[in-house]
């Protein structure tokens, strides 16, 4: 009796172990990785060619020794400065959205007229982080990692178009 009663309580418990200890049974996720819209160039000519516009900007900022250049194809072109771990980054791009990329909650905001731009400048009280505005059937922005004053922000602005 007690055989048989094993042989019931083994019958019913084999599928809950293998299905404990049998290989995982979870599915794999794949990734699935968006690839760099960015095509890198070495001049603003062939940014200009590949974004299919214009982009005046400062060919230098004071303070910072590497220039990058890129564009995305048909809709914005990108000038970024380097110095160690600081970056500023001027963009031009078709349309009127916030082109900044920097979605960063900050509590000084001011809006200012720089030449014939209504430029809204964000930042904290050690300085500014972001300047976006829109111009014809183009938005600009500059953003930087580190604080910058108004005057120097203004002053890359005002080689822009």
């Amino acid at each position: 009796m007690l055989k048989k009663f094993l042989i019931i309580i083994a019958s019913v418990m084999v599928p809950f172990i293998n299905g404990c200890c049998s290989e995982n049974k979870f599915k794999e996720e794949q990734r699935v990785m968006i690839p760099n819209p960015f095509v890198y160039v070495d001049s603003l000519d062939k940014a200009t060619q590949g974004a299919g516009f214009e982009f005046d900007c400062p060919q230098s900022a004071e303070g910072y020794s590497k220039k990058d250049i890129s564009y995305i194809k048909n809709n914005l072109i990108q000038v970024v400065f380097r110095e160690g771990d600081k970056s500023i980054h001027l963009r031009k791009a078709r349309g009127h959205e916030d082109i900044s990329g920097d979605y960063n909650i900050y509590n000084k905001i001011d809006v200012q007229q720089i030449k014939a731009y209504s430029v809204t400048l964000k930042g904290r009280v050690d300085g500014f982080f972001v300047a976006s505005w829109s111009y014809g059937s183009f938005s600009f922005a500059v953003t930087s990692s580190s604080p910058l004053s108004a005057e120097f922000i203004k002053s890359l602005i005002t080689e822009m178009h």
